[in-house]
């Protein structure tokens, strides 16, 4: 992982002359501070600038800030609601407010330490009142939370965070394969119900069938039977010729 310390982001300067100063040469991506007998006494800007004088670096020292965005990686071991522990991975984006150089370079001594801490103290007080499957689907909203009280905070030491991002949620190997055999097993348990459920439907269909069908062939018998009774009567009729009644 990627870490910053104090002494990566606050460095001390020379002028442009040898042994002295004077001049200085200031890069677009830094902002340089001016020490006068060790006493802050202003800002430079990007490109050559007067310093002030100064015999042999006794009287002007420099001091740097890389005005680059920074990136520190955090990573914060807690145990979660349902008693699993998780590594969870916290990827911050910061950099230097111009208008507040001096106080970022003078104010905090450890800007990382700073960050470690309040990015530690957030994840172990909201994924311990989390399951972990809620952990997992609340990785945005744990970013956000650490953006919002980080911006608080470093805004009065010059810095400004630019985004938070909760890149990874790490469990152990058993935790990972002991929640696979878990979707395994809720699946086959699907997978088995569906298949009772499909053989049911197959079974009343038959059902239904069946008794379609014996309707249908008593309704033919019973129109058989009828057509029977209705050619003996009628042939009964024509040799004795009387007439067919009720009685």
């Amino acid at each position: 992982a990627f870490c910053l310390s104090a002494m990566s982001l606050v460095r001390h300067e020379r002028g442009c002359i040898p042994c002295f100063n004077c001049c200085v040469a200031v890069p677009q991506d830094k902002y340089v501070t001016v020490e006068y007998f060790g006493r802050s006494y202003k800002t430079l800007r990007p490109g050559l600038n007067w310093a002030g004088f100064d015999v042999a670096g006794l009287c002007v020292a420099l001091r740097s800030i890389s005005g680059r965005t920074q990136q520190l990686e955090v990573k914060v071991t807690t145990k979660s609601k349902d008693n699993v522990f998780c590594s969870v991975h916290i990827s911050v984006q910061f950099s230097v407010n111009g208008q507040q150089c001096e106080d970022a370079i003078y104010k905090l001594a450890s800007v990382s330490d700073q960050i470690e801490a309040y990015v530690s103290n957030i994840v172990r007080s909201k994924v311990p009142k989390m399951d972990i499957d809620e952990a997992f689907e609340a990785k945005d909203e744990l970013s956000s939370s650490i953006s919002a009280e980080l911006s608080e905070a470093l805004c009065e030491f010059g810095f400004i965070v630019s985004n938070v991002l909760c890149t990874e949620i790490r469990l152990h190997k058993s935790v990972m394969d002991a929640m696979n055999e878990i979707n395994r097993q809720k699946r086959l348990r699907d997978a088995a119900i569906m298949e009772a459920e499909a053989h049911k439907i197959r079974i009343v269909k038959a059902a239904e069938a069946e008794a379609d069908a014996a309707e249908l062939q008593g309704d033919g018998l019973a129109r058989q039977r009828g057509a029977i009774i209705d050619g003996l009567r009628t042939a009964v009729l024509e040799r004795t010729d009387h007439k067919a009644t009720t009685e």
